[in-house]
């Protein structure tokens, strides 16, 4: 009796490394080139720590702080407003009766932008 024995071509084992190979040529370049290209379909980000949309504020001066991430500039009301190295940012201003209406802007190196608006009111 003969036993099956299953011996594999050398030329076939060449040709599945040569296509892992290649896969990995071309799959390492193209998950980089998304990973570099995050940052520029999404744009910029804002985030508010306080205050948040609708709050009341316990004075008519009162502080705005957040922290922008992509961006190379934000305004605050159309002015602009200065982040320190990790983006975040800190601005005092005054409250209106009845609400004020809070508009910050942050835009990137290629010009996409982000629009975040609070309303918030004094007590």
């Amino acid at each position: 009796m003969v036993a099956n024995v299953h011996y594999t071509n050398p030329n076939t084992l060449r040709k599945r490394i040569a296509n892992i190979f290649i896969i990995l040529l071309i799959g390492i370049p193209v998950i980089y080139t998304a990973f570099r290209l995050y940052p520029l379909l999404t744009g910029p980000q804002i985030t508010v720590y306080y205050p948040q949309d609708g709050s009341y504020v316990s004075s008519s001066t009162f502080q705005i702080a957040g922290k922008v991430t992509r961006a190379t500039s934000i305004y605050l009301q159309g002015k602009a407003i200065t982040v320190d190295i990790h983006g975040e940012f800190v601005e005092t201003l005054v409250a209106t009766y009845p609400y004020t209406i809070l508009v910050l802007v942050a835009k990137d190196q290629y010009q996409a932008s982000k629009t975040v608006t609070l309303r918030v009111v004094p007590k």
